[in-house]
Formats: structure tokens, sequence, C-alpha cells
């Protein structure tokens, strides 16, 4: 079994997948309606060949659609030995269209496709659970926009207005509308490489982002935080946010680390969001706390949580006004209000790549520990405190 181009010499073409069926002594021969430039092509391995950035996204999505072709043809060969029938050209073709063709033709509405696209990344298990919550999430807005929706409509006007919904109904900033715009792209790809066509005009909308304003503890505070006397309950929550700074990790990964996380005597663990792998140097500091607990976290969940570190900041004292600002396209929105009002369990994540980045660690270094692996959302997460400012002039004069 084997994929195949079927005009290589040619500027597009469709790929198709060849299987020797042994019962006919003929070859099976199936196009996946799936289309590739030669030139992606690797003829060695017979599959797209990979590459970075966006051209490599897209030529990912192929491969593994292709991939689910392979599953596909394995299963339906078993299925009918299994039944006790000869495998044969007629045969497989007939289970591959059931699978492939008449599944989506049946399918009308864009919710339908949608469902089916979730159901594939479920079936394979190579999302976590977040990343296809978060399909269901955009599910749910496309829903409540117009449930009986049509891949026939989906078009550069239909975007224009599914993002002027998104933002001004249900009052996504440009960074959340940007994830979501790139939820739908992403399943409109999936749904052309399934076969089906649609109006690429859509793929001419897209949503510019612009930081929000995050904050960040400064050293001084996170050693006040330290040094705090607290009661038992918001001591319990001191301990945790900076579990989260001395490591450096997501809420959902520094409240569950483990001993038998514990490798070289470093803590090696997979992100719980994304399954990239942090290797976290055990500080004095975070082993104190590790030790203290017992490396058995308290269970709470993040809302609890971030309420009762708002308030082990009040008690702290973190009470000056600082002005936030985000963005819901050329609309500006300023809050001003008290430091610890706006701490967030994800605090403590921006708080160690900051003060890792003013400690002149390496960025190398830093997504290791973090397990990012785009220099771009690194930069995302570095914030800057001015008063470093005067060290830094001194040098220059």
């Amino acid at each position: 079994m084997y994929f195949y181009l079927d005009t290589p010499h040619k500027k597009t073409s469709a790929i198709k997948v060849r299987y020797y069926v042994k019962a006919e002594k003929k070859s099976f021969v199936y196009s996946t309606g799936i289309s590739i430039d030669p030139i992606n092509w690797n003829k060695e391995n017979r599959m797209p060949k990979a590459k970075a950035g966006a051209a490599g996204f897209e030529l990912k999505q192929i491969t593994n659609q292709l991939n689910r072709y392979v599953e596909e043809l394995h299963l339906s060969i078993n299925n009918i030995e299994l039944e006790k029938k000869l495998v044969t050209r007629e045969e497989l073709k007939k289970r591959l269209n059931e699978r492939f063709r008449l599944v989506l033709v049946q399918k009308t509405t864009l919710l339908e496709h949608l469902d089916a696209f979730i159901e594939e990344k479920e079936k394979l298990s190579k999302n976590t659970r977040k990343s296809i919550d978060k399909y269901k999430g955009l599910k749910v807005k496309l829903y409540n926009y117009q449930r009986d929706l049509k891949l026939s409509d989906i078009n550069k006007d239909f975007m224009v207005d599914f993002v002027s919904y998104l933002r001004h109904i249900n009052k996504l900033t440009d960074i959340s509308l940007n994830r979501n715009i790139g939820y739908l792209k992403t399943f409109l790809k999936w749904c052309r490489y399934s076969g089906i066509k649609i109006d690429e005009t859509y793929n001419q909308v897209t949503v510019s982002t612009r930081d929000a304003d995050h904050i960040h503890l400064n050293k001084k505070q996170v050693e006040t935080l330290a040094s705090l006397e607290l009661n038992k309950t918001l001591d319990k929550y001191r301990d945790l946010f900076l579990i989260g700074v001395y490591s450096g990790q997501r809420f959902s990964d520094y409240t569950v680390f483990e001993k038998a996380d514990v490798v070289n005597g470093r803590i090696e663990k997979r992100a719980e969001k994304t399954d990239y792998k942090s290797y976290i140097p055990i500080s004095k500091k975070l082993k104190g706390l590790l030790d203290k607990w017992e490396w058995r976290m308290p269970k709470v969940s993040n809302q609890k949580f971030n309420d009762n570190i708002k308030e082990v900041c009040r008690i702290a004292e973190f009470t000056d006004e600082v002005k936030t600002a985000k963005f819901l396209g050329n609309q500006k929105i300023e809050e001003v209000k008290p430091f610890y009002k706006c701490v967030t369990s994800h605090t403590a994540r921006r708080t160690f790549i900051t003060l890792a980045s003013e400690a002149n660690v390496p960025d190398h270094i830093i997504m290791g520990i973090c397990g990012i692996r785009d220099s771009k959302t690194l930069k995302t997460y570095k914030k800057f405190n001015p008063d470093v400012l005067e060290n830094y002039v001194d040098t220059i004069f």
C-alpha cells in the first residue's frame, strides 16, 4: 500500500492510494480527493515533505488525512476478512466510499461537518482534551451565530460578518478572536482535504492581534509573598503560587508535581495543554515548598485559586493602581484597578519568565524550562519592568 501523485509533472496533482489485491492479482487504486503541489511531495517515502511555518502546517494536515486513509483501508480489509468475505477491489471501493464520500455527502450543515471533524480528532487521540474543547467552544459560537449554516455559505462575506459578530456580540478581545478564527480555518482546511469544495475567499480575512496588558511580580514582591505570615488556608494558595513562580509552569501543571516526575535531579513533565515537555530545575526554594507539602499539592479549582491569591496579594499590600488595556478591533478598553486584583494563576508563569529574562537567562533555556517551542510565544510572556532602566542607562554613559 502506498500513495502516489496522479500527475506529478503538473503544478497540482491529485494524490491516489494503491493497494495490491492478492485475490484478483490486480491493484486497487483509489483517489483521496486531496491535491498537492509536486514540489512538496517526498518521492522516497511517498508522503508530503516536512516543512516549517504555515506551509508546513498545511502539509502536516495533508499527512494526517493520508494517514487516515491508511487506517481506514486496513480497517476495511480486516472487517472484510472477519466477515469471511473475499477482499476485492469493488468491496474496498464500496467501504471507502462509505467512510470518505457518503458520510460527508449526507451531512448538510457546517455544524454536522464540524462534529465529524471533532469526532475524528477524538478517535485519533492526537489532541489534548483542552484542544478538543476549544473546537467544541467554536461550535457553540457558530450555533449561536447561525445554526443551519452550510459549507457552501462560507466565503469572505461570511468571515467578515462572523468576525464582527464575535467582536461585538461575544465581546471577544483581538487575542481571543484571532484564536477562534484560527480554529475555524483549521477545520475548513480539513474539509478541503476531505474532498469538499469550499470558497477559498474566506482565507482573505485575518485578525490582527495586539498584546493585552498583563502584570507580573518583581523580585521584591516575590520575596514579600514568601515571607508573609498567613493563616492555614491562604498559606496554601500562597505556596501554590510560589511553586508556579519558581517553576515557570502553567497552573494545570504546577499543581500536580509528583516525585515520580523527577529525572536526573530535575522535574521532567509534559504540559497538559500542549503535551510539550518541560525540564524544570529544582531550586532550593522550589524544593523547600514541594517538601513542605510532601509533593502532594492541594487540589483546588483555578477560579477558587484566583480569588484567594488576590486576597493574599491584598494582604501583602500590592495595592498600587495599575492601568491595563485590551483591544476590540479599533476600540481600546482601559481599566484602572489595584495591582492585587490583576493577579491570577497565570501571573506566576509570567513572573518567572520576566525575572529569568532580566537575569539574562538565555531564551532557549527559558523555553526549555517552560516547555515553550515558539520564540514568538515567549515574547508575549516577557514583560517590561521600568524599575531596571536606571541600571542600563548607567552602563551606556
